[in-house]
Formats: C-alpha cells, structure tokens, sequence
C-alpha cells in the first residue's frame, strides 16, 4: 500500500501536478492517522476488557471471603447463645443452692463455654491481594468498592470484641482459683493439702463471682447485636457483588 501511494505521488510530480498531489498527500495522512486512532482504540479496548477479566476474578474471589465470614459470624453467634444460656442455667444453680446441698461439680461442669470466648475477623485474603496488586479502583461500581473499603477498614479486634476476651479471662482466673480444692488439687497431682473441701464453697453466693458472670452476660449481648448488624453488612456486600458479577 505504501509502495502504491509512492508510485502515485512520483507520477503526479513528474506529470507537474502538485494540487492533485497534494489532494493524495493529505488522504494518506488521514488514513494513517485514521489507522492510528483504529489502533489506539483497539488497544484501549483489550485494556479495558483485561481490566475487566481481572476485576471478575478479584469479585469472585471476595465473594467466596464474604461467605466464609457469614459462617463464621453465624458460629459465633451460636457459642454466645449457648454460653449466654450456661450463664442462666448456672444463675439457676445458685438461686436454689445452700450451704447443705450445693454441689461444686455442678458449677465446674458449666466451666467449658463459660472460660471461652468467640470473636469474628474477617477473610480478607482476596481484598489484600487485590490491594497489593491493583489499586482499589479496579473495582468499577464505586458503591460497591466505597462499601468494600468500609467493610475491611473496621478494626473488628478492639471495641466490644476485646472486652469479650478481656471479661471471659477475669472470670476464668477468678473461677480457677475458686474450683482449687483439696479434691480437684488430688484428682490432678495425687497429693493432698490442707485448704477448702468441694462441700466448703460458698461460689453460689460470691459477690465477685457472680458480678463476673454478669459482665459477661450483658458484654455477650451487646456482641451479638453487633455481629447482627455485620452480618447485615455482609448480606448487602454479597448482593452487590452478585450484581456485578452477574453483569461481567
């Protein structure tokens, strides 16, 4: 092609016409220009349809995070009932003990949920390898990526949650040394010493231990109801995600 417009320009030139030259200089500039936009067009196009191809791959992948974190939130929620439940049950022990008859197996058989606790973080595996390739804005709904940031950016570690952990180990290293006894010390070491009987303990009507079975169940209330509340955020998080990865 460019050998012919060579041909025909050394034709017009040799023939003395430059304004029919001219004409044909000028059409083959605006088709190599014209080429040049086609081109450029073209390269933002396969740009624009990778950028595309990767961002559907990143949203998968956040998708399969965010269900994992509604596991985990519904887990959670399910130990905080069960433990919110030993509390009363165990509130229940004490309202009907007495010095004759309560049995201090009864309350250290409550001991497993009521020394632990269950706290929620999200998966943010797919969000860090999104952050630490691309760029945030590779996500292309802005509420969507607007709600993404707010979603992982939230310290889920301190607040309510820490106070959680915090409660559940003052109540445990309070109960510990409640349930140290001359049976229990000779159930773990085979020795015997002379300190209080199971038949001894008052535990049912301690001031302290009772106000750390109350701190926890009022702190378990309120984390619920903030894994309510993230949960929700997740379910709308999922539903825009399946928008846009429907759309792609």
């Amino acid at each position: 092609m460019i050998n012919y417009f060579r041909r025909i320009r050394k034709k017009m030139a040799d023939d003395n016409r430059p304004l029919k030259y001219l004409r044909y200089a000028i059409g083959e500039i605006l088709l190599v220009v014209i080429g040049i936009l086609i081109a450029i067009q073209i390269n933002t196009w396969n740009e624009e349809r990778l950028k595309r191809k990767k961002e559907f791959v990143y949203l998968k992948e956040i998708h399969k995070n965010l269900v994992q974190d509604t596991i985990r939130i519904n887990q959670v929620l399910a130990f905080n009932t069960l433990k919110s439940n030993t509390i009363d049950e165990t509130f229940k022990l004490f309202e009907s003990a007495s010095k004759g008859n309560f049995n201090l197996l009864d309350f250290a058989g409550r001991m497993n949920p009521l020394s632990q606790f269950n706290i929620f973080v999200p998966v943010r595996i797919a969000f860090n390898n999104l952050l630490d390739v691309e760029k945030i804005d590779l996500i292309s709904n802005l509420d969507l990526r607007t709600k993404l940031s707010e979603y992982y950016n939230d310290n889920y570690e301190i607040g309510t949650q820490e106070v959680v952990k915090l409660r559940t180990r003052a109540f445990t290293e309070y109960a510990g040394r409640e349930l140290t006894t001359q049976e229990n010390v000779k159930t773990t070491t085979n020795a015997t010493v002379q300190i209080k009987t199971n038949g001894m303990s008052e535990i049912y009507k301690d001031e302290t231990m009772i106000y750390h079975l109350m701190n926890m169940r009022v702190t378990i209330g309120y984390h619920s109801g903030e894994l309510q509340y993230i949960k929700q955020q997740v379910k709308t998080l999922l539903s825009l995600l399946e928008s846009e990865i429907d759309q792609n």
